[in-house]
């Protein structure tokens, strides 16, 4: 009995101890979960103004930015600075696009892109279902002190993560997509930023002219793939659908683009129908392409073409595309 009572006193120590020691991992993964969701409001609530840097493999691009938030509605501009000009106004729920070469204007009513710096979303509860967060110490952006929070995959369906936030307001200033091998596949960066404030009476406003433009505005319908005969049979763990709707502009044939997220990554599935005149009743090979972090997985059948695409390995997407079935 005596010897029942030690071996149980040894094993409730020992318990004790692992538990006194995961206590800390476990209250640093939920400071660092606070963090993001700091990261994600002020991306979104904050006034800012400045300079970032996009680098996709052999690509690089830089754009200027302005961002406030007003009663209620998310503002921003951003204008690309290098090769085709390119401008575009957030107003809430809207999305302008100008291409000045071609003179066309596309207006997107409820716009699902998230852009830099505002790359994840609001509810990040189940983050740590797919991703492990640590933080790895402190770093500067465009002379802003700043910590460094990684998001490390727990399986190959996705890409990790590395977040540069302001130390003061918790603003993004730098995000890294790193692939298998901890290598840089995409980034982000400011090269200038200015945090808070009041920004000029123009930061907000279109640059753009607006006479002879060709304008092409994009309606979005919700929509329950199902009930139009689509089905997903290969499901990737950890991403749910978070929208589906039907894309329609103008007399253009309409397309469904339904979205998966796992909390940080978003694949895309778009399905447009065939005409006969596109060689319908034959469907062509299947095409894997990439850029960077994004994988872009095409295929045709004899009615659809279907597209899937996504920061995400191309394992991940070509699971997903091939498993899109249509049932009549």
């Amino acid at each position: 009995m005596e010897l029942l009572r030690a071996q149980g006193g040894c094993l409730f120590a020992v318990i004790a101890t692992v538990a006194a020691l995961l206590a800390p991992t476990f209250a640093q993964a939920e400071n660092n979960l606070m963090a993001l969701q700091r990261m994600a409001q002020a991306s979104r609530q904050l006034t800012y103004e400045g300079v970032f840097v996009y680098r996709s493999a052999d690509r690089m691009e830089t754009s200027r930015i302005a961002h406030a938030w007003i009663d209620g509605r998310d503002l921003g501009r951003i204008e690309v600075l290098d090769g085709s000009p390119r401008e575009m106004i957030r107003n809430g729920d809207e999305t302008i696009s100008f291409f000045p070469i071609e003179k066309r204007l596309i207006v997107e009513t409820r716009s699902t892109h998230r852009q830099f710096p505002a790359l994840l979303p609001a509810g990040m509860s189940r983050l740590q279902d797919n991703y492990s967060i640590r933080s790895i110490g402190q770093g500067r952006v465009a002379g802003i002190n700043s910590r460094v929070i990684v998001l490390d995959p727990r399986d190959d369906m996705r890409y990790g993560h590395e977040f540069w936030l302001d130390n003061a307001s918790g603003l993004l200033l730098r995000a890294v997509v790193l692939g298998g091998h901890g290598e840089t596949l995409d980034s982000f960066s400011f090269t200038q930023i200015a945090i808070g404030g009041t920004l000029p009476p123009q930061a907000l406003k279109p640059h753009f002219p607006t006479e002879g433009l060709q304008v092409q505005k994009i309606t979005t319908t919700e929509i329950v793939p199902e009930d139009l005969g689509w089905v997903f049979h290969k499901k990737i763990p950890g991403f749910r659908r978070i929208n589906a709707m039907k894309r329609q502009s103008g007399s253009e044939k309409s397309a469904l683009h339904i979205l998966f997220s796992d909390g940080v990554a978003i694949i895309s599935a778009f399905i447009e129908p065939r005409t006969n005149s596109e060689g319908a009743e034959q469907s062509g090979p299947a095409v894997l392409s990439s850029m960077g972090a994004l994988n872009v997985y095409r295929r045709q059948t004899p009615q659809h073409y279907l597209v899937v695409m996504g920061e995400v390995p191309a394992l991940a997407l070509k699971q997903l595309g091939d498993g899109i079935e249509w049932r009549k």
